[in-house]
């Protein structure tokens, strides 16, 4: 048995980004960029105006204006000059007319028929916004490694980019393993279990931007076990159930059975001690224990951070913070110990009230969870009012 910070170590030694593909920017969200986004055009691309109201130059402030035609957004630049005593009506989005620099907003302005008097005294740039200001062709707008989330894709439009470079989504197959399981949809008889962790490591899958693929279930038979897993095509191998060392526990003997290599097998944590990590043929294995809560945060300790590493993500962890208990929790002498629980910001104060159920089995255990606290290996217990550490899984309230 080793260690957690070990295991982690060993298993980011193994994750390395998949290889680039290019995807219309539409169907790019979540992704990460494999190469930068160059900007290939000025943002915005001409001096526009910022308010509906009148292009002015600022030395004629004091004088009664000519208004000599009007530009809106989407037009195109005049071919001629503003000229001292000149103004022209301007809507928000327009191009600035060259010879004009700056904008005073309609209601600072008096108008009667084509001649203008201004209520203020403009100053040079007022709402304008200046060309290239905010991207100059051929600047780096997003660098690679950047997650492609809403602004990140308006802005690659921006730039003109039809098209980005990105790592390949990872595909994890996900094998259930166990006599006593049956799918969802039966009847399960004397001794037997409706399967439900491809449902929940599934959704959590394609939440890590990960594209799952289930392979149902599978008896507690090595060599059946390795024959599904063979044949699957997946960059992830995942397994439920059978990851101890019991009789009737196969993941070990599935994983020699794919020639693979086994690099640990039971880490010092609780709930998840017995999950199982190796690779085969350039793919990566997890055995993950059969019981929902100890699966749950196995991968989210090992098998999200492979998938994000394996999608490109330079920063594949969950979030972490500091936060004030509510409630008591008892230490688990050489084990990190995972409770699960509720982070709330309360003004600046987080705090982290732990679920009145832990067991590794309860399903229920996980139900509206936001985070998990990690509390180090030792003796006694951690009070209330004391602070501790949390991996934040879902969003705050």
């Amino acid at each position: 048995m080793i260690d957690l910070d070990a295991a982690l170590l060993l298993v980011r030694a193994r994750c390395h980004a998949l290889p680039a593909e290019t995807v219309p920017l539409p169907e790019a969200a979540g992704r990460i960029l494999a190469k930068a986004v160059v900007a290939r055009r000025d943002q915005p691309g001409a001096d526009i105006s910022m308010m509906d109201g009148y292009a002015v130059r600022a030395a004629d402030s004091g004088s009664s204006l000519q208004i000599i035609g009007e530009l809106a957004a989407g037009d195109a630049p005049w071919s001629r000059a503003l000229a001292a005593g000149e103004a022209a009506r301007i809507f928000t989005g327009a191009p600035l007319p060259s010879g004009a620099d700056c904008v005073v907003m309609q209601e600072r302005c008096v108008r009667d028929g084509a001649r203008l008097t201004l209520e203020e005294v403009p100053r040079e740039g007022q709402h304008v916004r200046r060309r290239g200001e905010e991207l100059r062709q051929g600047v780096e707008a997003l660098p690679a490694g950047a997650r492609l989330g809403p602004a990140e894709l308006s802005l690659a439009a921006a730039c003109g980019v039809p098209a980005v470079s990105v790592h390949r989504r990872p595909r994890i197959a996900l094998l259930a393993t166990g006599d006593e399981l049956v799918p969802l949809g039966s009847e399960p008889g004397p001794g037997k279990l409706i399967e439900t962790n491809s449902l929940s490591l599934s959704a959590l899958s394609r939440e890590a931007g990960a594209d799952p693929v289930l392979l149902g279930i599978e008896s507690d038979n090595a060599a059946r076990i390795a024959a599904r897993l063979r044949l699957a095509d997946a960059d992830v191998l995942l397994t439920t159930g059978g990851a101890s060392v019991g009789d009737h526990d196969h993941a070990q003997a599935a994983l020699e059975l794919l020639g693979g290599t086994l690099v640990f097998h039971r880490v010092a944590i609780r709930p998840g001690k017995p999950v199982l990590f190796g690779s085969s043929d350039d793919r990566l294995l997890f055995g993950l224990p059969g019981n929902p809560a100890a699966a749950s945060l196995c991968f989210e300790l090992f098998v999200r951070l492979a998938l994000r590493m394996l999608a490109g993500d330079p920063r594949p962890g969950r979030p972490s913070a500091r936060a004030v208990l509510r409630g008591s929790i008892a230490r688990v002498p050489g084990q990190t110990f995972f409770p699960r629980g509720r982070a709330t910001l309360s003004g600046t104060t987080l705090t982290f009230a732990p679920g009145g159920q832990q067991s590794s089995m309860q399903i229920a255990s996980w139900s509206a969870v936001n985070a998990v606290a990690v509390i180090p290996p030792g003796d006694g217990r951690i009070e209330s009012g004391e602070e501790i550490d949390l991996l934040l899984t879902g969003p705050l309230q």
